[in-house]
């Protein structure tokens, strides 16, 4: 499932950089899906930093406003509370009044002046400017649902909210928007550490079968080095694994195959003076291929099989990691 994943990974990386495969390999091919990779992280963060350039008034309750403790510089706030149209004003001005008993506490409530008609409401959300008042006095009776048992709350004495227009609604940050494109540059950023397709590495192997014998061959197909032929994984290329009859004992050669059925390059041997090898799968989009690595003087390439049987034949007969 790893190995399926990371190919998936690899895939959706190689499709952005394939209209840039005339880039050198290494860093230079990475750098299509990596920018990429960081756009979308860029559109990931629109939707978390857009909301916090808009400006927000300070939220506060009535008892703040009593003590003096708002601190926005503008004096813009925004309450919470009990909405009671008044039918005087508290001030001695003309104008639109209402009073607002505070939600949190509904002993506390500060007069509020408007330009438009304030109807009276159970529970509003209100902002404007805290500004000064000479005196402030409600006189009128209020209604029994604005008072706690019949005691009327205490109204600021010295402060009015002029209210806005339209009041201010609370930031909203739709940060669900940002999961798409976060998920999609992870892919990417996957894909392009993973590249394309997938070598896994396998403990699984079947110590039962018999290393290959002199004469025997076994067809497969490369991505990598093989004396001056190279191949891509993504497109491998034919070869044919021979073990010859050597001076000190069997060899195990490889030979690439021409592709347009000429003349095929000589065989190469695989071993020398150091040979490594890992066992393990190739994982495509759509399959998972046994598969060799085989690190030597003259090979470093990825042999991919038929079968896991001759994959492990051919492993019996080179040092490979357990």
């Amino acid at each position: 499932m790893t190995g399926r994943f990371l190919a998936t990974c690899g895939w959706l990386a190689g499709q952005i950089g394939r209209p840039f495969r005339a880039l050198p390999l290494g860093r230079l091919r990475a750098g299509p899906p990596l920018l990429v990779a960081i756009l979308l992280a860029g559109v990931a963060a629109v939707p978390i930093v857009l909301p916090l350039l808009d400006p927000q008034p300070e939220d506060v309750t009535v008892q703040q406003i009593f003590d003096g403790a708002t601190t926005h510089p503008d004096g813009w706030i925004r309450l919470e509370g009990r909405v009671v149209p008044l039918q005087s004003s508290p001030t001695g001005e003309r104008g639109r009044y209402a009073l607002l008993v505070d939600a949190v506490n509904t002993l506390r409530a500060v007069a509020v002046r408007t330009d438009s008609r304030l109807d009276g409401t159970a529970s509003a959300q209100i902002t404007g400017i805290l500004s000064p008042a000479v005196a402030v006095a409600v006189e009128e009776e209020l209604p029994l649902e604005a008072t706690v048992a019949g005691t009327p709350p205490q109204v600021v004495p010295d402060r009015i909210v002029v209210l806005d227009a339209t009041a201010k609604p609370e930031r909203q940050m739709a940060w669900w928007l940002a999961i798409p494109p976060l998920i999609l540059a992870f892919l990417i950023l996957v894909g392009v550490r993973a590249g394309y397709p997938v070598f896994r590495p396998t403990t699984e192997i079947d110590v039962l079968v018999n290393p290959l014998g002199v004469g025997e061959r076994v067809p497969t197909a490369y991505g990598g080095r093989i004396g001056s032929s190279v191949r891509p994984l993504s497109d491998p290329g034919g070869a044919l694994l021979l073990v010859r009859r050597g001076t000190s004992g069997s060899m195990l050669t490889a030979q690439p195959l021409s592709d347009d059925g000429g003349v095929a390059p000589a065989p190469v041997q695989i071993g020398g003076s150091w040979t490594s090898g890992r066992i393990g799968a190739v994982h495509t989009l759509t399959e998972t291929v046994p598969a060799l690595e085989v690190r030597s003087e003259l090979v470093d390439a990825t042999f991919l099989f038929a079968r896991n049987a001759e994959r492990d034949r051919v492993a019996a007969l080179i040092a490979v990691e357990r």
